[in-house]
């Protein structure tokens, strides 16, 4: 830390990612949700393509793939707006929505980089404890906040609420409520048939985890063409560059493939699930493309570090809440075979 740094954030600020060893070193990584499989093979074709038209600034509205998904979605183009990962448009809706000393609510627990970005932006946060399937907490309703986050299927636990359940806690209050579906696609149903009711609602969605395109960086939000707008003025120029649009045009267009990936996670998620259970492991219910699970004994850190002596990695939240638990992916079915025979766990 020098001597400039904003006295705000203090010592040990900052979102802590995934460890991400080299391509080139074998590794089966299961600790930041990627997925099982490669990109659609359409999406090679039209990266290559569009290589040509690299010494031009892309569409800053990252045409024509904001149409292609707008179609995709039902929604109008003005109500989309694609950001250089999810991470931007939720860092985005910091900057529009929030100003220094307002309150934010958000879920306990969540995703760790919302706190992070909530702190940036100078604003006081609330948090409301999530209480598995019973709904969203009533302190999610009520108080002044400016904007309520969460996350469906929640960050880190993998629990998912309908969105009935999230219209009947929040579908009345006044304030920005942005919902983060990055994990969505493994998950029952998704909240954007809802935006059409609540001009207050965003969803932000990604290309990361179904579309397997974690290394190109799309995420995208819908709204309210005024919201997407907000988003819009505070977003960087040109966010999404001309390979990135081409190649999530290009996944988007290949639902088959999609379906695949969906398909694998979610049966590798349940055979994951009740491996674990079997073995002892206490293990949460999970929509998303990993599980949360407690070891017997609870000594979660240990686990890993012997998960990672086998080339295995894991992730392992140092925080106090789940330092007795383990997030693990669900990955392919030679990853699944790999792990369980390194817990010595038949599977």
């Amino acid at each position: 830390m020098s001597r400039f740094r904003r006295p705000s954030l203090g010592p040990g600020f900052g979102y802590v990612p995934g460890e991400q060893p080299a391509d080139a070193e074998a590794w089966i990584k299961l600790n930041t949700n990627e997925s099982p499989l490669p990109p659609s093979p359409q999406v090679a074709a039209a990266v290559a393509a569009a290589v040509a038209g690299l010494r031009r600034y892309p569409d800053p509205d990252g045409e024509p793939l904001r149409s292609a998904l707008a179609r995709h979605h039902g929604l109008s183009p003005e109500q989309v707006l694609l950001g250089n990962g999810a991470d931007q448009v939720l860092e985005a809706c910091f900057d529009a929505f929030v100003d220094p000393g307002d309150t934010v609510l958000l879920t306990q627990p969540t995703y760790s980089l919302l706190p992070v970005l909530a702190r940036l932006a100078g604003a006081r946060v609330d948090s409301a404890p999530l209480a598995g399937r019973c709904g969203l907490p009533e302190e999610m309703a009520t108080g002044g906040a400016v904007m309520r986050m969460l996350c469906n299927p929640n960050s880190p636990t993998g629990s998912w609420l309908s969105p009935g359940a999230i219209e009947e806690r929040l579908g009345a209050v006044d304030s920005v409520v942005v919902i983060d579906e990055a994990y969505c696609d493994f998950a029952p149903a998704s909240c954007i048939p809802l935006l059409a009711a609540h001009q207050g609602w965003m969803v932000v969605r990604t290309f990361a985890k179904s579309h397997a395109l974690a290394g190109l960086r799309v995420g995208y939000a819908l709204g309210h063409p005024d919201l997407i707008g907000d988003l819009a003025a505070v977003l960087e120029s040109y966010p999404v560059d001309r390979l990135a649009i081409a190649a999530a045009r290009a996944a988007l267009e290949d639902p088959g493939h999609h379906r695949r990936i969906v398909e694998m996670v979610v049966t590798e998620r349940e055979r994951l699930t009740s491996a674990l259970r079997s073995a002892g492991w206490e293990v949460g219910d999970s929509q998303a493309n990993f599980v949360l699970g407690r070891p017997p004994g609870g000594d979660a850190a240990s686990v890993a570090a012997e998960l990672r002596q086998a080339h295995i990695l894991v992730r392992h939240f140092r925080d106090g809440v789940h330092d007795d638990r383990l997030r693990i992916t669900a990955g392919a079915p030679a990853d699944t075979d790999a792990l369980l025979a390194a817990l010595g766990i038949r599977g």
